[in-house]
């Protein structure tokens, strides 16, 4: 039986593939013998130990001391806790008398914190949606203007997932200490692939994910700032583990793997996004030379290296994505979040930059990862290229 030669892999701001060294840690903690990380014998202490060296390894990539680190299940769940634990320890009066929160986060939002939001608004949280222009960006003055004396966080993503839009964090940052309130920062994006420095940047909250960065699916981790200490409810008890700020078992082998692959990643990040970024521009530069396609992704150094989105007029978006996951060579890439795309619906962070639905329905977003060359990037365009004429063919309009 031949064997399918492998696709063409786009996709990496969905996931990226198990990195080498995060691979070995992985097999090496499951190799051993270890026990429960909370237990006091021999072989519990010794899964602590990789816990903690883990700990060490992801605080020194940000900028962070050990034990504001906190595990979690991934970043959506280290959103929650951000989220939700903010809102029930305002609702409780921990401030003062209890109130109804007040967080204010943006309409291009990871599905994840939008959901939550959403979510906590049904139950009397108040929040505050800031609009983005075309590229996506905020208003900052917007931002300032929408803080009062009972806000009680400001949530926004470093990196956009779908159009690679570095938020400028350092200034709403100074914005949220000047104004008292809080930040929490979505870096999954983000994470090793531009320098994150919580000792520098007033950030009190951070969700970080491992398979985005070369380790494991199923870990993720919230940085918690110990001074000045936000007020954050726990949201899953029962253990008393992490101090009682998320309880359960640790999962040793991928929290073990999750900090090599974040070491490993922040050693190469110089090298590799100077990689990337050459190799974008000569995606995008090729893309641009067919009729049609335009760029939803920001210009120059306000886009994180690894992202190229396009919009190809004249086509049916469903249909060109599934004819280039399909066809030869497959190429596998998305028309947005993973998220969105389990919905069937259209990108709705190009609908809020203005697209209309045609667009944003007829979207491909592309991210690089340490396998593509020079030589992918060129048989992709052409693939795209001539999957976007048959289309039009089909169409009558080629």
């Amino acid at each position: 039986m031949v064997q399918a030669p492998a696709p063409i892999y786009l996709d990496h701001a969905a996931t990226t593939p198990l990195c080498a060294a995060a691979r070995d840690a992985l097999q090496a903690c499951l190799a051993a013998p270890l026990g429960n990380p909370s237990s006091p014998h021999g072989p519990g202490q010794a899964a602590a130990e990789w816990i903690d060296a883990a700990a060490r390894r992801l605080a020194g990539v940000i900028g962070a001391q050990p034990e504001e680190i906190v595990w979690t299940s991934g970043a959506t769940e280290a959103t929650n806790l951000a989220l939700r634990g903010v809102a029930e320890f305002a609702a409780r009066g921990h401030k003062g008398a209890a109130r109804p929160a007040h967080i204010i986060s943006c309409e291009t939002e990871h599905s994840a914190t939008r959901d939550t939001l959403k979510a906590l608004a049904e139950r009397g949280t108040r929040i505050t949606w800031l609009g983005v222009d075309e590229q996506g960006r905020i208003d900052l003055a917007e931002l300032d203007a929408a803080l009062d004396e009972a806000s009680d966080l400001v949530s926004l993503m470093h990196v956009n997932n779908e159009t690679g839009l570095i938020h400028d964090i350092p200034a709403v940052a100074e914005i949220c200490q000047r104004r008292g309130v809080p930040l929490h920062v979505d870096a999954c994006q983000s994470l090793t692939r531009l320098p994150i420095d919580v000792a520098a940047t007033p950030i009190a909250l951070m969700s970080m994910s491992a398979h985005k960065i070369g380790g494991p699916p199923g870990v993720g981790a919230l940085y918690v700032r110990r001074r000045p200490r936000v007020g954050l409810a726990p949201q899953i008890i029962g253990g008393g583990q992490q101090k009682g700020r998320r309880a359960g078992t640790l999962a040793t082998h991928q929290i073990a793997a999750f900090g090599v692959a974040a070491e490993t990643a922040a050693a190469e990040r110089e090298t590799q996004q100077a990689r990337y970024r050459g190799l974008s521009e000569r995606l995008w530069q090729g893309l641009s030379a067919i009729d049609g396609v335009t760029a939803n992704h920001a210009a120059g150094e306000d886009r994180a290296a690894p992202f190229v989105n396009v919009s190809v007029a004249g086509v049916h978006g469903e249909a060109l994505r599934a004819g280039l996951a399909y066809g030869a060579p497959n190429i596998a890439l998305s028309g947005g979040s993973a998220c969105s795309a389990a919905r069937g619906a259209s990108s709705y962070v190009l609908r809020a930059m203005g697209r209309t639905p045609a667009a944003a329905a007829a979207s491909l977003r592309l991210t690089l990862g340490p396998e593509i060359d020079e030589a992918i990037i060129d048989t992709t365009i052409a693939r795209i290229a001539a999957e976007i004429t048959r289309l039009r063919r089909i169409a009558g309009q080629a």
